[in-house]
């Protein structure tokens, strides 16, 4: 390790353009992690909050809940907890401010009644609990919103946290405002029902419904799966440069350095020894790199805005971080036969 660090301390020009090249790649890398888990989660969020063991919808919809239609007592009481919901997309305005949202018309005694972080919960027809994200966008409490399409107007009553579905927020309602805007399409219907039954497999529904257990459906969001892959599919791309780049900058400081391991060969040093200084110099530098990488990630998590769908999840970024190591150190790996090949005689002579 001396040897390493004594090296790295007398070049330090060659080995911080290294080192600067691995904390962009792991900032880039842990920005995409943030990136794709707020992307994730503006999907999943309200299904999460939910948490259900499963979703019951129409075989016919494709396991869509916009298309799923069946009739309010479709189900017995067969399952410890069975919360109908209805849903439905509206476009809210508030003077010429206006946002696309869906509303869920539900039951205020089930497990799916949303949390309330500011205000009150929907009482009566008409009063609706929004997603706190359309704070930021201007809607407050009190606030009476106009619906496109409909001479019906809403008012926000109270806001919950963590409420969007398929990316777009979330109001809450009940039945009756659900449906009257949906012109009583749904009346007497519902588009799925969300249970909470861990034995909700050995229990028997009709044969035009099926029950999806969550991450199943989640993964069927459209977009869901083709957004996640293809962040996931950068992320190895970068994993894949990281070693490519460490193991091709310390292959060329090798070979510039040949003069020196022939004369360190003389003295008696091991191919070994010099081996092992290059994995631990290796090591050094990409630790120094990531520890920079998660001090920048640390700042951009404090002082992003909220409206940035990013979300920062450690024990996922500690991965990532460990990964980049244990890349770049087989990145380096690919120098040791070049150490390996120096013939002390050539070089002395």
């Amino acid at each position: 390790m001396f040897l390493a660090w004594k090296e790295i301390m007398h070049n330090k020009l060659k080995f911080s353009l290294i080192i600067g090249v691995l904390v962009l790649i792991s900032y880039l890398l842990f920005l995409i992690s943030g990136l794709s888990n707020g992307l994730m989660g503006m999907n999943r969020e309200a299904i999460d909050q939910w948490d259900p063991d499963a979703i019951i919808v129409t075989k016919e919809s494709n396991r869509n809940l916009a298309q799923s239609i069946m009739d309010e007592d479709a189900l017995d009481d067969q399952f410890d907890k069975a919360a109908p919901i209805k849903q439905l997309a509206v476009i809210i305005a508030k003077g010429d401010n206006k946002q696309n949202t869906l509303l869920f018309g539900i039951d205020k005694e089930t497990f799916i009644n949303p949390n309330i972080t500011e205000g009150t919960s929907f009482a009566a027809d008409d009063e609706v609990v929004a997603n706190d994200a359309l704070k930021q966008k201007g809607f407050s409490i009190g606030d009476t919103v106009d619906i496109a399409g409909s001479d019906d107007d809403l008012t926000i009553v109270g806001f919950t946290n963590n409420a969007k579905y398929n990316a777009a927020n979330i109001l809450y309602s009940n039945q009756t405002t659900a449906d009257r805007l949906s012109m009583n399409r749904l009346k007497d219907k519902a588009n799925a029902f969300l249970i909470k039954d861990k034995a909700y497999k050995d229990k028997t529904i009709d044969s035009d419904f099926e029950a999806i257990d969550k991450e199943t459906f989640i993964t069927k969001l459209p977009g869901y799966t083709e957004q996640k892959l293809t962040l996931d599919v950068m992320s190895y791309f970068l994993f894949t440069i990281a070693t490519f780049i460490i193991g091709i900058f310390l292959y060329i400081l090798t070979i510039q350095k040949a003069p020196v391991f022939g004369l360190l060969k003389a003295q008696g040093i091991s191919n070994g020894f010099l081996a092992k200084s290059l994995v631990i110099q290796t090591l050094i530098l990409s630790v120094i790199a990531v520890l920079i990488a998660l001090g920048l990630t640390a700042i951009t998590a404090a002082i992003i805005p909220d409206v940035v769908p990013i979300k920062f999840i450690w024990p996922t970024i500690a991965v990532y971080a460990a990964v980049i190591i244990v890349t770049a150190v087989i990145g380096g790996l690919f120098s040791i036969r070049s150490i390996q090949k120096v013939d002390p005689l050539k070089t002395i002579g």
